[in-house]
């Protein structure tokens, strides 16, 4: 097997010898790659390339493709990641509700003069014509009061309500002009819709691939915490468990909100793209920056997503913007970067994730560098449990000892996630029975996860996770390790951490 751990140590000219462990290098990658799926990536041996080059997750983008679809990809993926024993998730990204205009008359696009007044209604048929532009969404109207802005066709035509003419039109003024054509999506920054996150598409595409068994599921158009609850609360009236929900950030609307989202929430994707259109583009970077600052406050998991790598479904090479977009998202303490049409349409889905492993292992060097002071020293975290002290007197130590890696079990994830938000300057190594739980800590910042037996005697415990650690040759024999539980339920062993020397017992 050729791991990601492996394929970036003999980048670095260290010997490829099969018959000794290789330890971690100091170059791998920290932060996760999410890549998206499509007509690109269909090839396995293509899958499975992607996976060594270095891909956490996969995204399974709903807006495209049948159930059937969707469950053979599912399937296939599933298959590839237990023959190459990788723990590489999926992520199921649901559709949210699409607000568009009508078909055209004749399907000739509707001229839109700036200055003109045009009316803006759903009245039956859902027709644009010259001077009115139809919606499909009738749900969208009592929302658009005097002076609300109304985008059209991601942004690229204006409007601006002036009057309301019933409760199904209202008149408005064009402020910036284009050509419109058949079924473009609209956008309304000013108004929270009247319109929830899960529409009866998302109902069902849920359905099928929680129980394909996808990792997490990305909800779209997220306004409210309610919006969350609702799915999970729809999943449990199937009798099923709902994977961890990551909330999309794609209205202003979220921004407000945030706290109540981050609260039912399992983790966050700033999802750039429609964010971009609703928010003018100069305050999308702060409104990143805020978002990534949200999420590690209460230590969730955070996504950057959208043309990180555009310029490479054009060119070989990335633009300089490109990288340091990807850079800066490093620098902010993002868990994961995404990858969209660069890898589902892009004509270079393996050079985009290898150039995307490249700029990250280069921005995290910087991060690690001995003129920057490490993130434990600069943690402000408050301490309100017992569990958050042990976290950090963990990283505390894996700096003073200079060990090689800090190795943490948990049942479910938690004490890793801590850990990762953390930010230590050595890798994880997160040990867990649970399968699920292993593919769940696939998107956490720095964690490297491994399924182990379980046993009641922390001894058995740590042998049985040596063992898994030399199986990968991850570390070496001989190699200092942290070594921490949170919440192990084991008799005697609960909450424990000490500095140990791998092989110690072996």
């Amino acid at each position: 097997m050729t791991t990601e751990t492996q394929i970036e140590t003999r980048n670095h000219n260290q010997p490829d010898d099969n018959t000794s462990p290789q330890p971690l290098a100091p170059c791998l990658k920290r932060t996760r790659i999410i890549a998206t799926l499509g007509p690109a990536t269909e090839n396995q041996e293509t899958l499975k390339e992607l996976v060594q080059r270095g891909v956490n997750v996969f995204r399974l983008n709903m807006s495209h493709g049948d159930a059937s679809h969707q469950d053979k990809r599912i399937k296939t993926l599933q298959a590839i990641i237990a023959e190459l024993d990788e723990p590489v998730a999926l992520l199921a990204d649901l559709q949210g509700p699409k607000i568009r205009t009508g078909e055209l008359l004749d399907d000739t696009p509707v001229s839109l003069e700036t200055g003109a007044v045009v009316t803006f209604g759903c009245a039956m048929p859902q027709i644009s014509k010259p001077g009115y532009v139809a919606t499909k969404n009738p749900e969208l109207m009592p929302a658009l009061v005097e002076n609300t802005i109304i985008l059209l066709d991601d942004g690229k035509i204006r409007l601006q309500v002036e009057k309301r003419l019933d409760n199904e039109a209202v008149s408005c003024r064009v402020v910036q002009g284009g050509m419109l054509e058949s079924r473009k999506g609209i956008n309304v920054p000013q108004a929270v819709l009247p319109i929830g996150a899960l529409t009866e598409k998302d109902k069902e595409d849920a359905l099928a691939v929680v129980k394909a068994g996808v990792d997490f599921i990305a909800l779209s158009f997220v306004q409210r915490g309610s919006d969350i609850t609702e799915l999970r609360d729809f999943l449990s009236t199937h009798n099923l468990a709902c994977p961890p929900v990551i909330a999309k950030i794609e209205k202003p609307q979220a921004l407000e909100a945030i706290d109540a989202i981050l609260k039912e929430a399992d983790g966050l994707m700033v999802a750039r793209g429609d964010l971009g259109v609703e928010l003018p583009p100069e305050e999308v970077p702060v409104a990143q920056k805020q978002l990534v600052l949200s999420a590690h406050a209460v230590m969730k998991p955070i996504i950057v997503a959208t043309q990180m790598l555009e310029s490479m479904i054009h060119s070989m090479q990335p633009s300089r913007s490109d990288v340091s977009d990807i850079a800066n998202a490093v620098f902010e303490g993002a868990d994961a970067v995404m990858l969209s049409g660069e890898t589902s349409v892009g004509p270079r889905p393996l050079e985009t994730v290898s150039m995307m492993g490249r700029v990250i292992r280069e921005a995290e060097k910087s991060i690690f560098s001995e003129q920057v002071h490490t993130a434990i020293e600069q943690q402000k975290w408050l301490i309100d449990n017992f569990y958050h002290a042990i976290a950090q007197t963990a990283c505390y130590a894996a700096l003073r000892a200079n060990v090689k890696a800090l190795v943490v079990f948990s049942h479910s994830g938690t004490m890793a996630r801590r850990i990762s938000k953390l930010k230590p300057r050595c890798p994880i190594i997160a040990l867990t029975l649970e399968p699920k739980v292993c593919k769940k800590m696939a998107i956490l910042w720095g964690v490297t996860p491994l399924l182990v037996e379980f046993s009641n005697q922390t001894d058995v415990l740590l042998e049985n996770g040596e063992k898994a650690i030399f199986e990968r040759n991850l570390l070496a024999r001989g190699d200092s390790i942290v070594f921490c539980a949170g919440n192990t339920n084991m008799k005697g062993a609960t909450n424990m951490l000490k500095i140990y020397h791998l092989g110690k017992s072996l």
